[in-house]
C-alpha cells in the first residue's frame, strides 16, 4: 500500500471541473482498440483525438479512457504515430488514461500482430516502449501505480459537480498482485465512483470472459470474482479486444449494481474511427451510450446505442457510511 499512501500527498491539481449550470452533465469519451488505424489509417485515428479536442468544452469531457490495444505492432513507428497524436491531449490539458492491451507489449512481433517468439506471457509484461512514450509525467490525473515508473497498473482521479471518480487501469488477463493492489486502492477510495478500464473483459456474446486468450495469468471471469464484485463503489468496467459491443449488468456482493460495456471495431473499415461515448447526467441518473465516428460523421443505429436508467451514483453530500471501508 506504500504506492497509496505516496499517492495521498500528492496535490490534486486541476482534479475539479466546475462547469456552471451543467456540473451535473458530462461526456466520457472511450476509444476502443486503435491499432487498426495506427497501423493503416493515420487521418482517421487523428480525427478522433481532434473530435474531442474541439468537444471537450461543450461535452464537459473530464477524461478520455482508451481500453488497449493503442498499436498494432511492437514497433517504434506505430508507437511514433499514437504519440504524437496524443500530444493534442497534453497541449489541451485533456487528462487521459490508457489500458495496455496484447498489442501494446512485446507479445506481439516487430513486424507482426501474431505471438512473438519466446514465452507469451514473459513477453506480456514487457511495456518498455508504451512506458518509454507514454511516461508518468503524461498522465496528469495519474495519482498511483502498480509498479514504479510504469503505467501498466495505474489510477486516476477527476470530479465533477459533487461526484468523485476513480478509474483504474489494470494489465491484460492481470497476474494476481495487481487484482489485490487494485482492491487495496478501490476499497481506500471508498465514497468515489469507481471505473476499470481493461483490454479483454467481455466476448462478444456480452459474457465475462472464462479464459486468458492464451495470453495472460488471470482470467476476466477471475478479477470478476476477486475483484469487481467484491466493492460496492464499482460501477462501471469498459473493455475490448474483441468484436464489437455488448452490455453486461451484474450486481456485486454489497448489492450495487455493475455495468460491464464492451466496444472494438478494428476489423471493420480498420476501426471507423469511432468513439464510444458515454454521457451521464448525475441528477436523472442516467447514462447514455453510442458509438460516433468524427471521420464519417455518424454514429451507429444498432444496440451498441442504448440507454442506462436508475444509476446509484455516490455523491459527496451522502453518508459515507454505505461506503466505508469495511468492503472485503
Amino acid at each position: 500500500m506504500k504506492q497509496i499512501k505516496k499517492a495521498f500527498l500528492l496535490p490534486l491539481l486541476g482534479v475539479a471541473l466546475a462547469f456552471p449550470g451543467t456540473a451535473q452533465k458530462f461526456t466520457i469519451p472511450v476509444f476502443p482498440d486503435t491499432q487498426s488505424e495506427v497501423g493503416g489509417n493515420h487521418r482517421m485515428f487523428d480525427s478522433r483525438i481532434k473530435w474531442v479536442v474541439d468537444h471537450k468544452d461543450s461535452l464537459h469531457i473530464p477524461m478520455v479512457l482508451h481500453v488497449g490495444d493503442l498499436v498494432n505492432f511492437d514497433n517504434y513507428d506505430h508507437y511514433e504515430v499514437a504519440s504524437k497524436g496524443y500530444e493534442a491531449f497534453d497541449e489541451n490539458h485533456i487528462p487521459y488514461a490508457i489500458a495496455l492491451g496484447n498489442h501494446d507489449t512485446e507479445a506481439v512481433g516487430f513486424n507482426s500482430g501474431s505471438a512473438a517468439p519466446g514465452n507469451v506471457n514473459q513477453n506480456l509484461r514487457k511495456t518498455e516502449k508504451f512506458n518509454s512514450y507514454f511516461p508518468v509525467s503524461r498522465f496528469s490525473n495519474q495519482r498511483g501505480r502498480y509498479e514504479a515508473g510504469k503505467s501498466d497498473n495505474a489510477y486516476y482521479t477527476f470530479k465533477v459537480g459533487d461526484t468523485n471518480w476513480l478509474v483504474i487501469s489494470l494489465e491484460f488477463c492481470p497476474r494476481m498482485g495487481p487484482i489485490n493492489w487494485a482492491g487495496d486502492v478501490v476499497k481506500a477510495f471508498f465514497n468515489y465512483n469507481v471505473i476499470i478500464i481493461t483490454h479483454y473483459h467481455l466476448t462478444p456474446k456480452g459474457e465475462v470472459a472464462s479464459s486468458t486468450a492464451g495470453y495472460g495469468d488471470f482470467s476476466p471471469q477471475v478479477v470478476f470474482d476477486r475483484l469487481i464484485k467484491k466493492y460496492s463503489n464499482i460501477r462501471f468496467v469498459l473493455s475490448g479486444h474483441v468484436m464489437s459491443s455488448a452490455l453486461k449488468v451484474d450486481k456485486g456482493e454489497k448489492g450495487n449494481t455493475v455495468y460491464q460495456i464492451l466496444q472494438n471495431y478494428q476489423n471493420e473499415d480498420l476501426g471507423g474511427g469511432y468513439i464510444r461515448l458515454l454521457s451521464f447526467d448525475i441528477d436523472k441518473k442516467t447514462v447514455t451510450a453510442s458509438m460516433y465516428s468524427p471521420f464519417y460523421k455518424k454514429t451507429k443505429e444498432d444496440s451498441s446505442k442504448f440507454g442506462i436508467e436508475g444509476i446509484d451514483f455516490i455523491k459527496q453530500s451522502e453518508d459515507r457510511s454505505r461506503t466505508k471501508p469495511a468492503d472485503k
